[in-house]
């Protein structure tokens, strides 16, 4: 049987490793298999800490039920401005589930989020705007990249978790 400190530790090394992922991908205009399976990783961590908080959880099951949705490539009709909207309540679903998991994990938790939230303002109000394009992928790409931090911070908490006794 697994032991608590290595299923906590599992749990931010598989977390972790699911942020470092999708910021790499880094697709702005839609989900592919790819990230839906770097969410089903991250819900699997999710899984791992749920005695100890639920909230990331609910939030890795809102992720994956839009990601479905967006994988299912509906196109016309009432799915072509409700799609846009779809992928940025996914991406905001991933920056709340970071907040919960940072403050979880006993890591920063302020810094990181806020740098993490502006970039992805502008790209939830520009990729709903086609003329704003350039602006939406220029804000994703600086997302993605704080995305990075949020791994790093995540495999900090993994280090430390597999430190304990």
């Amino acid at each position: 049987m697994m032991e608590k400190n290595d299923r906590l530790a599992a749990a931010y090394l598989l977390i972790g490793v699911s942020a470092a992922g999708r910021a790499l991908l880094a697709m702005p205009d839609g989900t592919q298999i790819q990230e839906l399976s770097l969410t089903v990783l991250a819900v699997v961590g999710y899984l791992l800490l749920c005695r100890r908080t639920v909230r990331p959880l609910l939030c890795g099951a809102g992720q994956l039920a839009l990601e479905l949705i967006l994988c299912g490539s509906q196109t016309g009709g009432a799915w072509a401005w409700l799609l846009p909207l779809l992928r940025a309540a996914d991406l905001w679903l991933l920056w709340l589930s970071a907040f919960w998991m940072l403050r979880q994990a006993g890591q920063p938790a302020r810094a990181m989020p806020a740098a993490a939230a502006v970039p992805l303002a502008v790209y939830s109000v520009a990729h709903c705007l086609p003329s704003l394009a350039a602006v939406a992928s220029a804000s994703f790409v600086i997302f993605s990249v704080i995305l990075l931090w949020y791994a790093v911070l995540m495999l900090r908490a993994y280090s430390g978790a597999r430190g304990k006794p």
